[in-house]
């Protein structure tokens, strides 16, 4: 009995430690997180063995599909290799993205169940979000250097012309600035989440500073989709909060969004936004004259627009382990101006391409997998709504499950919200009505 409580003691640490980490470090040396999961997954198999098979029977069909997925790469890349001369060259990354991420992961989350609880889930999105803050506090000092305590001024000038806008080496690894930005919008919303709950009035205000914090370092990434799905998943929790709240408390809430959306435009210089909005413009014309110019919507546009030109070769089947190179071949021999890049920024468009009618039914069930089990059990969560938005926003504008940056994070948060949907609803709704907060 005492091995088994240290177990779960270890297992509740290491979760609350990912839930850092996740936020920080695991974007940047996601394959190393990769293999520690591995490890301990297999440590718990030989010490825990009935209690973890109870909990993955009782999660079959999520990891099911994902094994199922598994299996067809695995025979569709037999089939590609004893049919010989294969369209491209082959490439297995998307092995070992099956492997760790897309079976391993549901397999973890699945093993919570014997422990897991609402208090639990609120300290690892607290957790979560505390490393993205710090690890985005470490990029502005990246940014500005110690310019910011010599010359403030000039540091904030600098920031406010430069922004976080590119992709950049942090602690050594690259760090996607659409990665970047997506966790940013997460953290920010999953924060405003913990304030909506929270009842100290202590913590409502660390918690409404990390919030603030976290909205002005997502504006500086300036990255469109990101801020698209954020602003879309606000909306919503703003819509449910509202619909909570009594009518002097509604009144209230309303004057405080005023003030929060003034003070944001106040601090924030909203020339970089009047130009991207301006070059989007000239983009879009040019693409409708039939012109892919430009470095944000045209390419996009050119991808989706190539890849359908053979459509013959993955509609049915996809391309398997050839995915990589021949998606290259295509844009090297495109007239669209897209010989530069190598995949089609569009996570559903990707795994389409890569495992056929199968990839893009995983896909689907990924993302929406969770919003019908809500549905079915009729236990709602504006978190889990929330979050879901910004995934699948910008899942549209790249490939993030392609990528070992975002891929760990986003399989984690799907297959949590999936088991344990009713858990983050029973932490929204176990708030008595006089003690929602209005902020």
């Amino acid at each position: 009995m005492y091995n088994m409580s240290w177990m779960v003691k270890f297992q509740k640490y290491f979760f609350l430690s990912v839930a850092f980490l996740l936020g920080s470090i695991i974007p940047l040396y996601g394959n190393v997180f990769n293999f520690l999961l591995l490890i301990l997954v297999i440590f718990m198999l030989w010490k825990r063995k009935s209690k973890v098979w109870e909990s993955l029977l009782a999660e079959r069909l999520y990891i099911g599909v994902n094994v199922v997925f598994l299996l067809y790469f695995i025979v569709h890349t037999v089939a590609v290799l004893l049919k010989g001369n294969p369209i491209a060259e082959p490439s297995y990354g998307t092995f070992e993205a099956l492997i760790l991420n897309f079976v391993l992961i549901p397999v973890w989350v699945a093993t919570w169940r014997e422990w897991i609880t609402p208090g639990l889930i609120k300290k690892f999105l607290l957790y979560f979000c505390s490393g993205c803050l710090l690890l985005n506090i470490y990029i502005l000092f990246l940014v500005v250097g110690n310019k910011l305590f010599t010359s403030p001024g000039e540091a904030l000038e600098y920031l406010y012309n430069n922004r976080f806008g590119e992709n950049r080496y942090v602690l050594g690894s690259k760090y996607w600035l659409e990665v970047q930005a997506m966790l940013l919008a997460v953290s920010a919303l999953v924060v405003y989440f913990l304030l909506i709950i929270e009842k100290a009035w202590k913590k409502r205000g660390l918690l409404l500073c990390m919030f603030g914090v976290l909205v002005v370092f997502l504006s500086f990434t300036v990255t469109k989709s990101a801020i698209l799905g954020f602003l879309l998943g606000f909306i919503v929790m703003n819509f449910y909060l509202f619909r909570k709240l009594s009518f002097k408390r509604q009144f209230l809430f309303v004057g405080g969004a005023l003030v929060f959306v003034l003070s944001l435009t106040l601090l924030m210089d909203l020339n970089k936004y009047e130009e991207r909005i301006h070059e989007v413009g000239i983009e879009v014309q040019n693409v409708r004259e039939g012109k892919f110019v430009g470095g944000t919507v045209a390419p996009r546009l050119a991808f989706i627009k190539e890849s359908f030109r053979h459509w013959d070769e993955f509609a049915l089947w996809g391309l398997g382990v050839t995915t990589k190179h021949r998606i290259k071949a295509w844009y090297e021999a495109s007239d669209l101006n897209i010989a530069v890049f190598n995949n089609v920024n569009n996570t559903f468009l990707q795994y389409w391409i890569t495992a056929g009618l199968v990839g893009l039914a995983v896909m689907i069930f990924l993302f929406f997998a969770p919003l019908y089990r809500m549905i079915k059990r009729k236990r709602f969560s504006f978190l889990i709504l929330s979050v879901l938005l910004v995934f699948l926003v910008v899942s549209n504008s790249c490939v993030t499950l392609s990528w070992a940056n975002s891929r760990a994070l986003m399989l984690i948060f799907l297959a949590m919200f999936y088991f344990y949907g009713d858990m983050f609803s029973q932490l929204e709704n176990d708030i008595p009505q006089e003690e929602k907060p209005s902020i």
